[in-house]
């Protein structure tokens, strides 16, 4: 725990630059700030991380939501707060059968100008469930954006129950089908896909071609993410950003741009309801 805090500390003096072009500032649009990063790193040193790799504007989310409140209060300009449904961190794995989550997230939600409720976990048909369709209609009550760690079935779910309602899907599916996120996206005008950790992207650091022709044809319907889920996600913010960049610069400016930063940009151009 030591060497992870001494790294974290090490960064700030160490960070590289970020390099100019269409991707030089990114807004991250899959950063956690959890109790377990609290005591390593202040909000304050956070935002200057973020700010040293290029990360100027972020959706963040913690475990529990005081995270996510924090790095608002520090920089309410550059923090796009998301209420995650967890009342602790193994609340998780069950938040889809807790009939008191919807109840829960309206208390909290009145604590700062959150602006969407995720990430969650989810999979399959428990995305049917009641509580997560309550959950979803106090989303488009609230003019909330949702966003979803899930596999395709839920992704199908949570679409079919709340079209209108701004949904966000982590990972992009993690493996699911280039097909199936071509065929989401023609049919879904308001699903949004983050890349972090999504498989495929590229091979021997080349963006592939099918990746290409989807970034091409769904410009505005991409954004990218850096998942800070641990400590040493933290620490590797540097290289995450800068592997970012690297298939970014490959696409043409406008398309890179919007997906670096723009398609988030616009998502949370204006206040919520």
């Amino acid at each position: 725990m030591r060497v992870l805090l001494l790294l974290l500390t090490s960064l700030f003096a160490t960070a590289p630059a970020v390099a100019a072009g269409p991707a030089a500032e990114l807004f991250d649009g899959h950063i956690h700030y959890n109790s377990d990063v609290w005591d390593k790193l202040s909000p304050q040193r956070a935002l200057e991380l973020l700010s040293e790799v290029g990360i100027t504007r972020a959706l963040v989310s913690a475990t529990p939501g005081e995270g996510a409140e924090r790095l608002y209060r520090q920089a309410p300009d550059r923090v796009i707060p998301f209420l995650r449904p967890y009342m602790g961190r193994e609340h998780r794995y069950t938040w889809f059968r807790d009939a008191a989550v919807p109840e829960y997230l309206r208390e909290q939600l009145g604590r700062i100008p959150y602006r969407g409720i995720g990430e969650f976990h989810l999979s399959g048909d428990d995305a049917y469930r009641p509580v997560v369709r309550d959950v979803l209609a106090l989303a488009a009550e609230r003019g909330l954006a949702v966003q979803a760690h899930t596999d395709p079935a839920g992704i199908r779910a949570l679409l079919d129950q709340a079209p209108e309602v701004p949904l966000i899907w982590a990972h992009g599916g993690f493996d699911a089908p280039e097909t199936l996120l071509r065929d989401l996206l023609s049919k879904h005008p308001n699903l949004y896909i983050e890349l972090s950790f999504r498989e495929g992207l590229t091979e021997q650091g080349k963006l592939t071609p099918v990746w290409r022709e989807l970034f091409t044809d769904f410009p505005q319907r991409f954004v990218v993410g850096m998942d800070t889920y641990s400590p040493r996600r933290w620490v590797e913010l540097p290289e995450l950003a800068a592997e970012a960049r690297a298939w970014l610069s490959q696409l043409p400016d406008d398309v890179a741009r919007d997906i670096a930063y723009g398609n988030a940009a616009r998502l949370f151009a204006t206040e919520h309801k």
